[in-house]
């Protein structure tokens, strides 16, 4: 009975010997992921110290007071991650900037008379409102390249438009009957970006497109392309690409300036690290 007893003992000593030793190895390989991302830190390999604490989190989830401690180093590296990008950001914004100013004397404002938004085009462009079959390019406020068509004197149930290049063609996608508007028997629509998808790289990459058909659900109209024309497609898509470039740089650079200030508002917030010898 004693032996028996005795021997239960000694196992359960066992037992929590090993649990401990097992704790003690678990925390000092938490402890040497906090030591590498520190360094990581110092190095300024900011992606690299938030992997490893990524994997302190996943691989040793009770060693929550280490963890906690590794909260700053996290913001230090979001921190540090934004100013970086910043700097890339800025470089970004000034030459999107200058590639979107390169086009402004070569285009005009044009301001709505019922009530819709003012657009670009060309400064070559005519400035009345469409007269004959035919279609105008155009660059919206927010700097998307549309396209208006006009069928002037007949109902073809205007639905889409394909330009024509020799064998090859683009066109854009269908519209709803509901976007047609019909004036005395003429008819027009405006076929938006989404319409448009391919059309403005297609046309930068076929400079012969020659020949444009307007398409309709009771018919088509057939309009020729000429180099004037042609230069007015191509530079609208073109002034457009430069807009949303010079839109995207803006705004991912807000977003790092918001990542930026959400990592110093942690580290204000964080309890300052501990001063005391250990």
């Amino acid at each position: 009975m004693f032996i028996e007893t005795s021997k239960r003992l000694i196992g359960a000593a066992l037992v929590l010997l090993a649990m401990a030793s097992c704790g003690d190895g678990e925390r000092e390989a938490a402890a040497e992921l906090v030591a590498q991302s520190e360094a990581a830190l110092e190095n300024h390999n900011y992606a690299g110290a938030i992997t490893l604490l990524d994997t302190l989190n996943s691989r040793y989830p009770a060693q929550t007071e280490l963890r906690r401690s590794a909260l700053r180093l996290r913001a230090q590296a979001i921190e540090g991650i934004a100013i970086d990008s910043i700097q890339v950001a800025d470089a970004n914004l000034a030459r999107t900037t200058i590639d979107r100013e390169a086009w402004n004397d070569r285009f005009r404002r044009v301001e709505s008379s019922v009530g819709l938004e003012s657009y670009f085009i060309p400064k070559n462009a005519p400035e009345k409102v469409m007269t004959a079959t035919g279609i105008q390019p155009r660059v919206s406020e927010k700097g998307f390249f549309y396209i208006v068509a006009n069928v002037q004197g007949k109902s073809i149930g205007l639905n889409s438009i394909e330009f024509v290049d020799g064998a090859t063609s683009v066109s854009s996608s269908a519209i709803s009957p509901s976007r047609l508007v019909k004036v005395e028997g003429s008819e027009s629509a405006s076929f938006n970006p989404e319409e448009l998808e391919g059309v403005g790289e297609w046309l930068q990459q076929h400079p012969g497109t020659s020949k444009l058909i307007l398409r309709g659900s009771k018919g088509n109209a057939t309009v020729k392309i000429d180099d004037k024309l042609r230069s007015q497609l191509v530079d609208c898509y073109q002034y457009s690409e430069a807009l949303q470039a010079q839109r995207l740089a803006s705004l991912r650079r807000e977003k790092y300036e918001r990542m930026l200030a959400t990592a110093r508002d942690q580290l204000a917030n964080l309890p300052q690290p501990s001063t005391e010898s250990k």
